[in-house]
């Protein structure tokens, strides 16, 4: 994807498109078969990202402040059946990175998109 101005809202995506020069910043995504708003925000402090997960349709916030960790799923407090979101893991395909940063987040780390597995 070259435009990472504008997310769109797609079925199928590898992974979540990030520009972290528009932090703070909100956009909607579909995943499986629901729309959802994902606010992205950095944490000065404490010097990490954090995702909001909310339901576009109603408002409904589902995870407030989940900090972005390079490796870690997100959002594992809402894995349920009622909202079935793929597996978002913030990660780097070469293995050149281990920590999410200002300047590797959007490049070099994305948020991986994986298939829930249901067993």
């Amino acid at each position: 994807m070259s435009d990472m101005d504008f997310m769109g809202l797609t079925a199928e995506v590898e992974y979540i498109p990030i520009d972290v020069s528009k932090i703070p910043y909100m956009f909607s995504i579909k995943l499986d078969d629901r729309t959802y708003t994902i606010t992205l925000k950095y944490n000065d402090i404490g010097g990490f990202f954090t995702m909001d997960l909310a339901i576009m349709a109603t408002g409904e916030v589902l995870c407030y402040g989940e900090p972005v960790r390079y490796g870690r799923p997100m959002f594992r407090a809402v894995e349920d059946e009622q909202y079935p979101i793929p597996v978002i893991i913030p990660y780097c395909l070469t293995g050149e990175e281990d920590t999410v940063t200002f300047e590797n987040f959007g490049s070099s780390v994305q948020l991986y998109l994986y298939e829930r597995r249901t067993e």
